[in-house]
C-alpha cells in the first residue's frame, strides 16, 4: 500500500512560457516610462504671454491662470496647490532721474506693511540677469489667511522674492510669492520664467 506525501510535483516552466514573462515584464517597464514621460511633458508645457504695449513677452507653465486685471502687467497663478497658490507677478513703474532701486523697493515695503500681516523684509541681494545685466532683488515674509469661508481662520507663511531691473526708463519688478512650505522647491520655476522673460 502506498501512501502520499502530501508534495506536489515540481511544475516545469516551459521555454515559451518564460518567453511570455520576460515580454510582460519588458511591457510592463516601458509602460511605465512612457507614462512618466507624457507626465513630465504635460507638466512642462509653456504658454507665451505678450504685451507689445509694455514691451513685455514671457513664458510661463500652461496649467497656470493667466490675470491681466489689475495693478500689473500680468500674473499667473498656480492653482493647483491647496492653501496659498504660488504667483510670478510682473509690473512696472515710471522712473525719474533721481529714482534709485532701493527708493522704489522701500515704496512697496510701505505699500505692503499697510496691508499684509506681519509683513517682513529678510533682505536685499544683487540678481543677474539671463543678459548678464544686475538687478536687485528683496526678499521678505508675511502671514496670508485664506479666502475660503470653509478654511476660515488657516492662514500660511507665505516667502516672497521681488527682482528689480530698470529698463528703458521704467523699473520693472519681478514678484514672486510661495508658501514656505514650498517656497524654494518652487523657485525652480521663478528661475525658469525669468530665463524666458523678455523685457
Amino acid at each position: 500500500m502506498e501512501f502520499e506525501t502530501g508534495r506536489s510535483p515540481a511544475i516545469q516552466i516551459t521555454p515559451r512560457q518564460r518567453w511570455s514573462i520576460a515580454i510582460t515584464y519588458f511591457l510592463l517597464i516601458c509602460g511605465f516610462a512612457l507614462g512618466v514621460n507624457q507626465r513630465d511633458s504635460t507638466l512642462n508645457q509653456a504658454s507665451t504671454y505678450s504685451n507689445l504695449e509694455a514691451g513685455i513677452s514671457a513664458s510661463y507653465p500652461a496649467r497656470w491662470l493667466l490675470e491681466e486685471s489689475g495693478a500689473f502687467i500680468f500674473r499667473v497663478r498656480d492653482m493647483s496647490h491647496r492653501g496659498f497658490n504660488t504667483v510670478i507677478e510682473v509690473s512696472t513703474a515710471p522712473v525719474g532721474p533721481d529714482t534709485s532701486e532701493r527708493n522704489i523697493l522701500d515704496q512697496l515695503s510701505l505699500q505692503r506693511s499697510q496691508t499684509l500681516t506681519d509683513y517682513t523684509i529678510l533682505g536685499y541681494d544683487a540678481f543677474r540677469l539671463p543678459d548678464e545685466s544686475e538687478a536687485i532683488s528683496m526678499s521678505y515674509s508675511y502671514v496670508a489667511r485664506d479666502a475660503s469661508p470653509f478654511l476660515e481662520g488657516v492662514s500660511s507663511i507665505v516667502n516672497g522674492l521681488d527682482i528689480l531691473a530698470i529698463r528703458r526708463g521704467q523699473a520693472v519688478i519681478i514678484s514672486f510669492r510661495a508658501d514656505a512650505s514650498v517656497y524654494r522647491r518652487e523657485l525652480e520655476t521663478l528661475r525658469w520664467f525669468v530665463q524666458n522673460l523678455e523685457f
